[in-house]
């Protein structure tokens, strides 16, 4: 037999290949197959997703006027058009991604499961 330290050593040393073997087998179970098919969307992620769509029309709504702006402005709108129609056209879709939010927000966790969780607006998100 050997000395005290020396026995220590050695069962340190299967410890740490026993872990070290327990690890490699764990990650194992982790592989990521690409080809594989996704899992359907549980209610409880669509309605998260309703929730992060809802507070991104709330916080973003007021981006409407400059987009509606810009739009305009890359179709070769007159001047006239953008600084007299496009702001007004603007502020409306602000005003209706802002309700929109609001209301997604606001009925996220009451929704029906299976229906209630597509998008009202197109696009869904402003961005």
């Amino acid at each position: 037999m050997g000395t005290p330290v020396r026995t220590a050593k050695k069962s340190m040393v299967f410890v740490l290949v026993v872990a070290l073997g327990i690890t490699a087998a764990a990650s194992w179970a982790q592989v990521y197959d690409p080809t594989g098919e996704f899992p359907p969307t549980t209610g409880m992620e669509k309605a998260l997703t309703k929730l992060g769509r809802g507070l991104s029309n709330v916080f973003l709504g007021w981006a409407e006027v400059p987009l509606t702006f810009d739009r305009n402005l890359k179709k070769g709108k007159p001047f006239a058009y953008l600084f007299g129609v496009a702001p007004v056209l603007g502020t409306a879709r602000a005003f209706v991604r802002t309700g929109t939010g609001v209301f997604e927000v606001v009925t996220f966790p009451f929704s029906d499961r299976d229906v209630n969780y597509e998008a009202v607006l197109e696009p869904e998100y402003i961005f």
